[in-house]
């Protein structure tokens, strides 16, 4: 790696880079607050453990914090003439180059998640604080300056996150606490609820794509928060029925 700082338009480039890496988060402990049995109750096929509840709920809350990040890096770049194009990562390097995939996890993935939400967070906090050398007056004039700077620090603690989810949870966890794994349906009533679900989804990017360029535009913040109610209850249907959203772009 090279010891030469990044210049203003590779940092802006990286932050671009980062968002769509945390919307790849946010659908990540989206995905995983199902498969723990998201808010339902054991009779409706959620959590059977106190456990498993806190940990459905702390991965929610991980969900929540992330749309924060999100939020914070397209506001700097808007700030930096940037415009936020919302996209999502399929997957980010950790320090050794190896890549991580940031698609929706598997079964066989979320059977390991402790494991693997430590990976990623650790490979995600390591690209935020390598921004941090070029955050400096040289590079950037105040007030943008001071917003990027919250912006990474801020965004290289999801290692805290990581914790509290292995703490909720357990480790070793629970023998069941994987409530939801299903993947795939050929029952049409469960197709519909995908669709749903997807389209929800896209009504989510479409509106935050808009509010975040347009942030004075309230209609689109709205919209958002809207959508995003219409998504987690199609979720909810869906963890109900022992399936995973699919989150499809």
């Amino acid at each position: 790696m090279s010891d030469v700082p990044l210049d203003r338009e590779q940092v802006l480039d990286k932050l671009e880079q980062l968002a769509d890496v945390e919307h790849a988060l946010i659908v990540e402990y989206l995905t995983v607050s199902c498969a723990l049995g998201h808010d339902l109750s054991a009779e409706e096929g959620g959590a059977t453990s106190d456990e498993g509840r806190q940990a459905a709920g702390a991965a929610m809350g991980l969900a929540q914090g992330e749309m924060f990040h999100l939020k914070d890096i397209c506001g700097a770049l808007v700030d930096a003439g940037r415009t936020p194009l919302v996209g999502r990562a399929s997957s980010i390097a950790d320090a050794t180059g190896v890549l991580l995939t940031l698609d929706p996890p598997s079964a066989a993935q979320l059977r390991h998640v402790i494991g693997r939400e430590k990976a990623i967070a650790g490979a995600v906090d390591a690209a935020y604080a390598g921004l941090a050398p070029a955050l400096t007056p040289e590079v950037f004039d105040e007030p943008l300056l001071a917003r990027l700077r919250n912006v990474v620090e801020f965004g290289a603690a999801h290692g805290e996150g990581s914790t509290r989810l292995r703490d909720a949870l357990g480790e070793p966890p629970p023998a069941d606490f994987l409530r939801v794994p299903r993947r795939e349906t050929d029952n049409p009533f469960e197709q519909a609820l995908l669709r749903t679900s997807d389209l929800a989804y896209r009504l989510v990017t479409s509106a935050l794509r808009e509010q975040f360029a347009q942030p004075d535009v309230f209609g689109f913040r709205s919209l958002a928060f809207t959508a995003m109610d219409a998504l987690d209850s199609s979720n909810r249907a869906l963890a109900h029925r022992g399936l995973l959203p699919a989150f499809t772009l």
